[in-house]
C-alpha cells in the first residue's frame, strides 16, 4: 500500500512513532478507571515530558468527553484513589475562566467536554499535552472538517487514547478520520485509504480484509463480559452462622414491630410508604451482619464490636483456612462479596 501510494517505507523521515491506539472495551468493564490507572503509573514520564525543555509543554492528561460523562471521570477519581494521588482540575462552565496556565500545567489530568474543544480560540490546543484520551464518542471525530475533529488534531500531545464501548467503525471513512486523527502512521496518509484499501475492502479483497485485520488488532484492545470457558466449576456453600441471644432478641423485637407496622396498614386498608417498607425491610437483612446497621431504631451499645457478629467470625475463620491451604504461593488473594457496602468497611 505504501509504495503503490508512493511512499517509500524505507524512508525514514516518514516512519513515526505509534501515537494512538483504541480502548473498545465493553461498556461497563472499567474503561475510565483503566485509563486512570495508567495516568498515575506513568506520572513520571509525563513530568519529564513537562521539564524536557523550555517549551509550553504540560505535564497534563486531557480528557475530552461528552458532558454526560464529566461526572463519572469526577466520581472515579475521588472514590478510587487516595487524595490528590490525581489531582485534576475542569475546564468546562464558567468557571473555566478563572483557570490559569499554571492551573492547566500543573494538573495531571484536565477533565474537558467536546464542546469546549469545538470552541475556536480554545487555550487548551495551544498546550503540549503528555496523553489525550478522548472518551465514548468517537463519532464526534469521524467528520474531518468539524471544529472538534480539526481542534483535536491541533492539540500537540505525545499520545492519543479512544474510548468506545460502541461499534468502531460503520464506514471505512469513519475509521480512517478516527486513525488520522490518532496519528497512526502510516495508515493516517489519505492516499493509502482513497487509492487502496477502500476500493479493495469494496470488492471483498482478502488482502485488504486481512490488513485492515491486522491494523485493528495491532491499535485496539477489546475486552467482552463473555465468561472465561477455562474457570473451575463454581462450588456454593450454603453456612448458617448464629448470632448472639441478645442479638437474636433485639432482632425478634424489630421484627415484631415491621410486622405490627405494615400488618396494621394493610388489614386497615390504608397508604403506607413504599421507601419506608423497603427501608425497614433492608435494616432487618443488614441486622443479620451487624446491629449497628439499626441504629435509627435501636439505641447504639457500647458493647457491640464486629468481632461478635456471627458473619464476621466465619468470615475470619474461612480466610485463615484458606490461607493455610495454599502455602508456598507467593500472595494469595480472596475476594470478599456483601450485599452491602457499609458491612465491607468492617
Amino acid at each position: 500500500y505504501m509504495r503503490e501510494a508512493g511512499i517509500n517505507p524505507m524512508d525514514q523521515s516518514t516512519s513515526t512513532p505509534s501515537q494512538g491506539s483504541i480502548l473498545a472495551d465493553d461498556m461497563g468493564l472499567g474503561k475510565t478507571l483503566t485509563t486512570l490507572t495508567y495516568v498515575l503509573a506513568t506520572r513520571d514520564l509525563a513530568v519529564e515530558h513537562h521539564w524536557a525543555d523550555w517549551v509550553n509543554r504540560s505535564a497534563a492528561t486531557l480528557v475530552v468527553c461528552p458532558l454526560s460523562t464529566l461526572s463519572n471521570w469526577e466520581h472515579n477519581i475521588s472514590i478510587h484513589f487516595k487524595d490528590q494521588a490525581i489531582s485534576y482540575c475542569i475546564f468546562h462552565g464558567p468557571d473555566r475562566k478563572n483557570l490559569t496556565r499554571q492551573d492547566l500545567q500543573s494538573s495531571l489530568v484536565v477533565l474537558t467536554t467536546y464542546k469546549m474543544i469545538g470552541e475556536s480560540g480554545n487555550r487548551l490546543v495551544g498546550n503540549q499535552l503528555t496523553e489525550l484520551p478522548a472518551d465514548a464518542d468517537y463519532s464526534l471525530m469521524r467528520n474531518p472538517s468539524s471544529n472538534r475533529t480539526r481542534n483535536i488534531r491541533q492539540l500537540q500531545s505525545q499520545f492519543l487514547l479512544c474510548l468506545t464501548g460502541t461499534p468502531v467503525q460503520n464506514r471505512l471513512t469513519d475509521l480512517q478520520s478516527l486513525i488520522t486523527t490518532l496519528r497512526i502512521a502510516p495508515w493516517d496518509n489519505e492516499i493509502i485509504w482513497q487509492r487502496c484499501l477502500i476500493p479493495r475492502m469494496k470488492v471483498g479483497a482478502p488482502e485488504a480484509i486481512k490488513s485492515l485485520t491486522q491494523l485493528m488488532t495491532s491499535i485496539c484492545l477489546r475486552r467482552t463480559k463473555d465468561v472465561l470457558l477455562n474457570l473451575p466449576e463454581k462450588v456454593e456453600h450454603a453456612v448458617v452462622v448464629r448470632s448472639s441471644p441478645s442479638w437474636e432478641s433485639l432482632l425478634r423485637e424489630l421484627h415484631a414491630r415491621f410486622i405490627s407496622t405494615f400488618g396494621r396498614l394493610r388489614a386497615a386498608g390504608e397508604q403506607w410508604d413504599p421507601s419506608e417498607f423497603f427501608r425497614q425491610l433492608t435494616m432487618l437483612r443488614q441486622f443479620c451482619n451487624h446491629p449497628i446497621f439499626a441504629r435509627a431504631e435501636l439505641p447504639i451499645q457500647p458493647t457491640w464490636r464486629w468481632q461478635d457478629s456471627g458473619k464476621v467470625v466465619h468470615l475470619i475463620s474461612s480466610l485463615q483456612e484458606f490461607l493455610q491451604g495454599v502455602q508456598g504461593i507467593g500472595r494469595p488473594k480472596a475476594v470478599v462479596f456483601s450485599s452491602f457496602v457499609g458491612f465491607l468497611q468492617m
